[in-house]
């Protein structure tokens, strides 16, 4: 009776290696790649969210004739409930499908961003999706909801600023929305913090100097904006648009870009 032997080929140490080495080297080469797009995918959310919130504050100060909202300050919106007290943020919740917030704001004479828990409502579109300085739940001590997007104070003020007769320099020259970590070395920066510092959803009030490139928390600076990317910042226009600013942008210009009424026209490298 003849038994044939079979011999089972394995693989030896050596192939075992090889093949893994050659999947490193395989992943290597792919992994920049799926880096940019996932960041690329995060920028272009970021970059809806800008031009959202500036597209919406448009069509508010087109529903009422020209007058733009504050920064913060009051409001006459609904002016038969008795207006509206709160920052810009507040007042266009109504523009962005968040009607229903505004109305739980209103406390038996108006709408006030403060009353009840109003401004701890977290809106999605008020936050980056790439900002190393967010916490989980995108709060500040629990009651806080934080944000991304701060409105510039030299366009919109303290009240009766209208679109576009108070932007001489022109809308397509003229910052509306930049972007502010949401912590920034311990103060938070929220949508709803209606009181004249660092917490409001505001830039160029305290300063207007160029934008922080993603300092490191001890480093950044309240009174500034900042990028969430190393290669620049995301700025909505007056005119509905978005533009990516890099970080060789000279600081006058970005003076010039914020300053809607200066008469100076922009760098070259605007």
């Amino acid at each position: 009776m003849c038994y044939e032997t079979r011999i089972r080929r394995g693989f030896t140490l050596f192939q075992l290696l090889l093949v893994l080495a050659i999947l490193l080297i395989l992943l290597g080469l792919l992994l920049p790649a799926i880096v940019k797009v996932r960041l690329d995918a995060l920028r272009m959310q970021g970059s809806d969210n800008v031009r959202q919130l500036t597209l919406t504050t448009i069509g508010c100060a087109e529903v009422y004739q020209g007058l733009m909202p504050p920064t913060i300050g009051a409001f006459p919106q609904n002016l038969a409930n008795g207006g509206g007290a709160g920052t810009l943020h507040f007042f266009v919740l109504p523009f962005i499908e968040h009607q229903n917030i505004y109305n739980l704001s209103h406390d038996g004479n108006r709408f006030r961003v403060s009353f009840k828990d109003t401004a701890a409502y977290v809106n999605r579109i008020y936050l980056a999706p790439n900002d190393p300085s967010a916490p989980p739940d995108y709060l500040y001590d629990g009651w806080l909801a934080l944000c991304n997007y701060p409105a510039n104070y030299l366009v919109f003020g303290k009240g009766g600023n209208r679109y576009p007769a108070s932007i001489p320099d022109g809308t397509s020259n003229t910052i509306f929305f930049a972007q502010r970590y949401q912590m920034c070395n311990g103060q938070p920066h929220a949508w709803g913090y209606d009181a004249w510092y660092y917490w409001a959803p505001m830039f160029a009030y305290y300063s207007t100097e160029l934008f922080q490139v993603m300092p490191p928390g001890k480093d950044c600076d309240p009174e500034r904006a900042q990028s969430l990317s190393r290669d620049g910042i995301q700025v909505g226009l007056g005119d509905g648009s978005v533009r990516f600013i890099t970080p060789k942008l000279n600081s006058q210009t970005w003076l010039f870009a914020c300053e809607p009424n200066d008469g100076f026209p922009l760098g070259a490298d605007w």
